[in-house]
């Protein structure tokens, strides 16, 4: 068979491997033509992406809520130029809503993927060139037939030591200066994951909707051997690791750190994604320092201990100013991600948020407007409470700097206005902003960085 997977190209912040793809590809890549077309480093459109896929079997996609308008408009393309092309969607959106998205897209797809897809992902290729095996016995995949859904649920898959990624269907060093995170010390970067799984139950957060609850590790030999992959074959001098929970263990945050440091000593790393902050110590901390970690990215979110509360973020403001604290006594560059407008924050709650934003030593911050995301605690209470309505997800950007709902205490232009308004007093202090200049490695990366500058003060998400 062969089987196109794609990135589309949508507005980002940032263009990095996609690594999901590649742990795809990895599954059928000795048995089956593979190949990963993004479409958002190539700049390619929507027509010029369906001639491509007009050459292949099947064609899969990994779908955010954000790029659902987005999502129907390239398999409509593809579809009127190949109508028996077999196409099928996978990522957080089906698997938090299966038979939604089933409906949503109706003909236009033959198939969905729910949660982690490396076993089932190479079985349905098979049913679809052989037959076999068949698509009843076939875990995580849902469709419709006659009858009504096959919603199927995905099997946890505890060592995740074999799962690999075709790093050579995405080679890092062909990406631009445009990392997760925006900034970097040394560059060719790669992303990786060492874990995957998320305990926690905040209730705006989708985290554990694709790989569950339970925390899962790969082994540090399996991670030290993807690094030196990358190094050695890439030329890769910095690692983002882009975990949702790589200091959730002590122990293997430290183990990682002196393997790291022992083999790696040339390399530099941050995690972008962000850590809980309630699992930084002066021991994790310094291990990191150590070992190559420059900057960390933390889920902040309000400078309101009730909005926290609400969040069940298990954090409070004192505890926020104690582990900063840490990071700054090693010199770790901090950046810090906040959430806007979240069901049944004031503004005098907002007002703490920019407050708290201020007053702590961050390098940079993230400012967010609450998104619905299909899947999480929350959504799930405004459809209860109708605040929410499930043909809102139309009204989704594709963007995740855009503004699409706002709570009953606010409209969406208040909180587009208090969204940037936030921006703008964070960035615009001296030495904020004269670090942020420093920052800038070369004229590639200023202009992506200007590109993200722009989008997040002006990009709306108003159709």
């Amino acid at each position: 068979m062969n089987v196109l997977l794609i990135k589309m190209n949508s507005p980002a912040d940032e263009i990095i491997p996609p690594i999901s793809l590649g742990y795809l590809a990895q599954t059928i890549k000795d048995r089956h033509n593979v190949k990963i077309l993004d479409c958002l480093k190539e700049g390619l459109d929507v027509n010029e992406t369906a001639e491509i896929a007009t050459n292949y079997d099947m064609v899969g996609i990994t779908l955010f809520t954000k790029d659902l308008s987005l999502c129907k408009k390239y398999l409509k393309t593809i579809k009127a130029k190949k109508k028996d092309i077999i196409i099928f969607l996978g990522g957080p959106h089906p698997s938090a809503v299966p038979k939604e998205t089933l409906d949503f897209f109706g003909d236009l797809i033959n198939l969905i993927f729910i949660g982690e897809s490396e076993i089932s992902f190479p079985q349905v290729v098979e049913y679809f060139d052989k037959s076999t095996p068949t698509l009843e016995s076939i875990e995580g995949i849902g469709y419709k037939t006659n009858e009504g859904y096959v919603i199927k649920k995905p099997k946890i898959y505890d060592n995740i030591d074999d799962f690999k990624i075709a790093w050579e269907l995405i080679p890092p060093n062909t990406y631009p200066m445009a990392p997760h995170g925006a900034f970097f010390k040394q560059f060719p970067v790669a992303p990786i994951i060492t874990s995957r799984g998320c305990p926690y139950h905040c209730t705006f957060c989708g985290g554990h909707i694709v790989s569950g609850r339970k925390i899962r590790q790969r082994s540090i030999d399996n991670v030290m051997e993807e690094i030196s992959l990358l190094c050695n074959t890439y030329g890769v001098k910095e690692i983002h690791i882009e975990d949702d929970n790589f200091t959730f263990n002590k122990k293997y945050v430290l183990d990682f750190c002196k393997r790291l440091k022992d083999e790696f000593p040339q390399i530099t790393w941050t995690c972008p994604n962000g850590v809980r902050i309630d699992t930084l110590d002066e021991e994790v901390v310094r291990a990191m320092k150590d070992s190559g970690c420059y900057a960390i990215s933390l889920g902040i979110e309000s400078g309101s201990d009730r909005v926290l509360k609400m969040m069940k973020k298990s954090l409070s403001v004192s505890k926020i100013k104690e582990k900063i604290d840490i990071l700054k006594k090693f010199d770790i560059d901090i950046n810090a991600f906040f959430i806007l407008g979240y069901p049944g924050e004031t503004k005098e709650d907002i007002k703490k948020t920019i407050s708290l934003s201020l007053s702590l030593p961050l390098k940079r911050a993230s400012f967010a407007n609450y998104q619905p995301l299909p899947g999480t605690e929350l959504y799930y209470e405004l459809l209860k409470k109708g605040l929410l309505k499930i043909d809102h997800w139309e009204n989704f950007a594709p963007s995740l700097q855009s503004t699409i709902w706002s709570p009953p205490s606010f409209t969406v232009k208040e909180l587009i206005w208090i969204r940037r308004y936030a921006l703008l007093r964070f960035y615009l202090r001296f030495n904020v902003l004269i670090n942020f200049i420093k920052s800038i490695k070369s004229l590639e990366h200023l202009k992506y960085i200007f590109k993200r500058a722009i989008r997040w003060l002006f990009y709306t998400g108003k159709k």
